[in-house]
């Protein structure tokens, strides 16, 4: 069978595994038998408690506080030989204690339906499906919110001189909170693309297209439709006691009227060392452009179209728009079960004419007439223990104080975030 996902770093074997079991099930039917007509069914639960002082710099904000949310989802694998293959996965996702959204709450729908042929060296995958490229950093599954992103469309994947491509054409699940069975695809929101991988042994490369159209996208320049290209190149791997993981993307395209020029470079940088707890040290380093001058007939704030969401920390506060930011990491292992992490995240506008922005891409505080640049300092640590090998534990917390900008241009408001995570598989 064909391997539909890509592996974003070569990471330790702790951190494999805790990825391995916070998320759904992946891939291409792997865990199913091969055998002609093999059943798996396998199921997730995750419950999770937040409370955050201040959502968006205001403590007044309607979901400020304490809520609960609990996703279970039910999968079940099928294997006909090796050409055939398919999964459908019920999601019932719940929250309390915060405004309804359709990232945080699904009654009961499909989160997963689809069919996999594997045909002459290739495999075409068909239907509802959830789609990871590379590090996530466009697009990725969103496992931090409630409800996974998810897709209605083709995928296709083949190997070709020593290069594994991905092929997709692909539209946005727009998912209903309330009701059951009713999400339906969002023929405004177009993904398609070109994901090419290589292995070189002690270092990977990644070469991409991908085009995104959404309708009545709004931005600092206004709403409009719009249609953004992206091109990308990603290096990542590992050597001795140093790793890396370097992106850069360009964009181009049209918003209205409006041509779209935008770019990002951005680099997780680090070393692993032997010895009491395994520690890792990793600079996270990322810069983003933003709009240099309004109505002047160009759009440059870069767009990160689906992300995985929480780029700096769980509280997924600030997104990588209109941004350079210094952010790095303390990373031990006391046992093979138990991983803790702290990290200080520096954070700036890089244009004063733009606005700052949340995960999504949405521009949750415009320029104000602020000529500062200084936007957050946010101090994060996460533990997260690994009790059984279908069962993890995990705790994140998150102390976030607005600086200049923010403090210059509105509500300015410390937010105290803790997240408790129960996490099992079955």
């Amino acid at each position: 069978m064909r391997r539909f996902n890509t592996i974003p770093t070569k990471a330790s074997a702790f951190a494999a595994a805790v990825a391995s079991l916070a998320m759904l099930p992946a891939g291409s039917a792997a865990q199913a038998s091969a055998d002609a007509g093999a059943w798996q069914f396998s199921g997730h639960l995750r419950e999770r408690f937040t409370y955050a002082s201040a959502l968006d710099f205001d403590e007044n904000a309607p979901d400020a506080g304490s809520n609960w949310a609990q996703r279970l989802a039910l999968t079940a694998d099928y294997a006909s030989g090796k050409a055939l293959s398919g999964r459908v996965t019920l999601l019932s996702a719940l929250q309390q204690g915060m405004q309804t959204s359709p990232i945080e709450q699904n009654n009961l729908d499909l989160q997963e339906a689809w069919l996999q042929l594997d045909v002459g060296g290739a495999g075409f995958r068909f239907g509802r499906q959830e789609v990871v490229l590379g590090s996530q950093r466009l697009v990725g599954s969103r496992d931090g919110t409630n409800v996974r992103r998810t897709w209605d469309g083709v995928r296709t994947v083949f190997d070709v001189a020593e290069w594994h491509v991905d092929l997709v054409g692909l539209q946005l699940v727009d998912v209903e909170p309330t009701g059951a069975f009713n999400d339906t695809s969002d023929k405004d929101r177009l993904l398609a693309g070109l994901y090419g991988t290589r292995d070189f042994g002690w270092s990977g490369l990644d070469l991409y297209y991908l085009y995104a159209r959404f309708d009545e996208r709004f931005t600092i320049e206004g709403l409009a439709n719009q249609e953004r290209h992206s091109i990308g190149a990603r290096v990542f791997g590992e050597r001795g006691r140093a790793f890396w993981n370097w992106e850069a993307i360009y964009q181009f395209g049209r918003h209205g009227t409006d041509d779209i020029r935008a770019w990002t470079l951005a680099t997780n940088t680090g070393l692993r060392f032997d010895g009491a707890w395994s520690p890792e040290l990793m600079l996270s380093a990322n810069v983003a452009s933003g709009d240099s001058a309004r109505d002047d007939g160009r759009l440059e704030t870069f767009d990160a179209l689906y992300p995985r969401g929480n780029y700096f920390s769980e509280l997924a506060q600030l997104g990588p728009a209109n941004f350079f930011n210094v952010n790095p990491y303390l990373t031990v292992t006391p046992t093979d079960r138990m991983q803790v992490s702290v990290d200080l995240n520096l954070y700036w506008r890089l244009e004063t004419s733009d606005g700052i922005y949340g995960p999504p891409g949405n521009l949750i505080r415009p320029p104000g007439g602020s000529d500062e640049r200084f936007v957050n300092t946010a101090l994060s640590a996460t533990i997260e223990w690994k009790v059984h090998r279908h069962f993890l534990l995990g705790l994140a917390l998150t102390h976030s104080r607005p600086e200049a900008f923010v403090e210059e241009t509105g509500t300015a408001d410390i937010s105290n975030f803790a997240q408790f995570t129960i996490d099992a598989r079955f």
